[in-house]
């Protein structure tokens, strides 16, 4: 059946108008979706359209859309599921940021494959109250701040007054964990906690709100000096007051996971406005910013104005454990990566890192790091107990979540590292990617190299050489030798030397040896060898 033959009564739009809005969410940059779960979403839709929503189970989604083989057993491979909730949060983002006047949203309910469509009013986005102008001004120390205030209640309740104040007060105690970000609470009453002259970049505001589901809270991230809303998000839950306490620290987790991660709203709003700053004049904040940026392209450039501004940051705040630990781990990738002809021996990123924790041993940034610095060391029982201590500092963070999970699992804790980089997977849309290369090992480590392989779809740095790497060693594993060869010559244009380097190279982050073997069996039997 072609969508001609359904009308406008089956779905309260025309087949025509669905496809439209399809292809609106599918074209915008602001749907951040994987290659997979976009053909998830057309395929649904199509089907819907064409008359055969009863048709859309798990078991044709896995094998039509995700190459599944005909025995196929969701009990023992969950990938419909999995994906399908990731969809879900593709969509939600996209219609908070960037669908609110599209004329239909396009749903896929829990406990369904089935798409729905419903006629879209405009998002209600709250004006926070004024800001002066002594608040807009921007901290001299270069440290980001943000005045958290306390939630609006626009339910007509006033016993729900206590939730607004209860939001605020978790959503600032969050931030304060990660020590990068100094925090300021507005009291209920609209004073100012402090009246000397204290610069705010950033508002945290908010409203609450009923609707036919329960309670709905918005949260709004402004921007001080122009008051634009840079980033707003939505949460949802039922009015059981049991319910409430949970939903606020959830609702915080998340929120603070977005707005305070390395690739989150604050550091992509502050990171341009540093870009063409000499290294001798950055603030240490600043500073750290080049690292973040450093992280997502890897380029020779970044990595040198990275290096620059890090050793100038520790030089004039000698007791800032976090630029220590963030020098610490850029010597180590450099180190284990041997990215550029610099000395970053592994035993000076190690002084580095125990410096840190020695000014910040409660920061769980710095004790993430020194992880890693173990890691690098083969020193896998302090840093397996290491990761457990940042662990144990905040066992709830998304911030972290996934890069602690990586750890454990290059540590070999194969049950406690994927489940919790899974975890952290399912709930923030903002966590590190890089996560996906432990997933990869444990699934090679399993000889699952179909699973393998879809671990490698999520990397994107073709500059780096672990990249190409993998693919080339999964692809020989699975026996796809034209594919693999073609990524074997991608690996050895990006390091020349791989052959003789190779087996260092990987055994600095792969510690066991059947793994690095069939890594490199792989690797062989696409035309790279490794002496």
């Amino acid at each position: 059946m072609s969508p001609s033959t359904v009308s406008v009564d089956d779905f309260g739009f025309s087949p025509s108008a669905i496809s439209g809005q399809t292809n609106r969410i599918l074209d915008s940059p602001e749907f951040k979706a994987t290659d997979a779960q976009r053909a998830f979403l057309q395929y649904v839709v199509e089907k819907t359209l064409a008359g055969h929503a009863d048709a859309i189970k798990g078991y044709t989604v896995a094998t039509e859309v995700f190459g599944r083989h005909e025995d196929f057993d969701q009990a023992t491979d969950p990938i419909v599921s999995i994906q399908a909730n990731k969809l879900r949060r593709a969509l939600e983002r996209y219609y908070l940021v960037a669908g609110q006047n599209d004329p239909i949203r396009i749903d896929i309910p829990k406990g369904s494959y089935v798409p729905t469509f419903q006629a879209l009013a405009p998002l209600s986005v709250e004006k926070p109250p004024p800001i002066s102008r002594k608040i807009a001004a921007i901290h001299d120390s270069g440290w980001p701040t943000i005045l958290v205030q306390s939630f609006e209640n626009l339910t007509g309740n006033r016993d729900l007054e206590y939730l607004g104040i209860g939001l605020a007060t978790e959503i600032a105690l969050e931030i304060t964990r990660y020590q990068e970000i100094r925090v300021l609470r507005q009291r209920p009453d609209g004073r100012q906690r402090r009246a000397s002259d204290i610069g705010v970049r950033f508002v945290l505001c908010g409203s609450i709100k009923t609707d036919a589901t329960g309670l709905k809270v918005i949260v709004n991230l402004v921007d001080g000096p122009t008051g634009l809303h840079i980033w707003v998000d939505s949460h949802r839950t039922d009015l059981n007051p049991a319910e409430l306490i949970s939903f606020e620290e959830r609702i915080a987790s998340t929120v603070v996971s977005k707005i305070t991660c390395e690739d989150g709203i604050v550091v992509k709003t502050l990171a341009p406005e540093s870009k063409k700053i000499p290294p001798e004049e950055l603030t240490t904040y600043q500073a750290m910013l080049r690292f973040y940026r450093y992280l997502i392209d890897f380029s020779p450039e970044n990595f040198l104005n990275t290096f620059a501004a890090l050793e100038q940051a520790c030089a004039k705040e000698p007791e800032c454990g976090l630029a220590w630990s963030m020098l610490a781990r850029l010597y180590s990738l450099n180190y284990s990566l041997e990215l550029f002809d610099l000395e970053t021996p592994i035993e000076e990123a190690a002084a580095f890192a125990e410096r840190s924790v020695k000014l910040d041993p409660a920061n769980q940034r710095v004790r993430t790091i020194m992880a890693f610095i173990l890691l690098f060391k083969n020193e896998l029982s302090a840093g397996l107990a290491e990761v457990d201590h940042a662990l144990r500092l905040n066992p709830n963070s998304l911030v972290f979540g996934e890069n602690i999970g990586y750890l454990m699992t290059l540590f070999g804790d194969w049950q406690r590292g994927p489940a919790l980089i899974n975890d952290i997977i399912e709930q923030n849309p903002y966590y590190n990617v890089s996560a996906h290369y432990a997933l990869w090992v444990d699934w090679v480590r399993q000889e699952k190299y179909d699973r393998a392989y879809e671990e490698t779809l999520y990397f994107r740095r073709p500059t780096l050489f672990w990249d190409p790497l993998l693919r080339a060693a999964n692809l020989g594993l699975l026996g796809r030798i034209e594919e693999g060869v073609q990524a074997g010559n991608n690996l050895l244009q990006c390091k020349p030397d791989f052959s003789k380097r190779g087996r260092t190279l990987i055994r600095h982050y792969i510690k066991f040896d059947e793994i690095v073997e069939r890594v490199i069996l792989g690797l062989g039997r696409v035309g790279v060898d490794v002496s």
